[in-house]
């Protein structure tokens, strides 16, 4: 996606949501659509980073690099004691 390619949707949200979103806009002096912008990329790239660790983490397990479920709650269990 360029910089220049662009398209507008719209969203219905509740009053005190668009009134935060107003606020900060105006805070921040940037326009309520960049605000909207920077909180969907935000979204987006917490969901991929999450994405990608479950995929991390299901190869750890095909690999084998796994912990024991007794392993871990003794180690919880000492954690408790601290």
């Amino acid at each position: 996606m360029g910089p220049s390619t662009k398209q507008t949707i719209s969203a219905q949200i509740p009053v005190e949501l668009a009134l935060a979103v107003e606020n900060l806009a105006i805070e921040l002096d940037r326009s309520k659509s960049w605000i909207i912008k920077e909180a969907l990329l935000s979204m987006l790239a917490e969901r991929e980073r999450r994405h990608q660790s479950v995929l991390a983490g299901l190869a750890d397990v095909d690999a084998g690099r796994v912990v024991n479920h007794s392993d871990m709650m003794d180690f919880a269990d000492r954690l408790k004691k601290v």
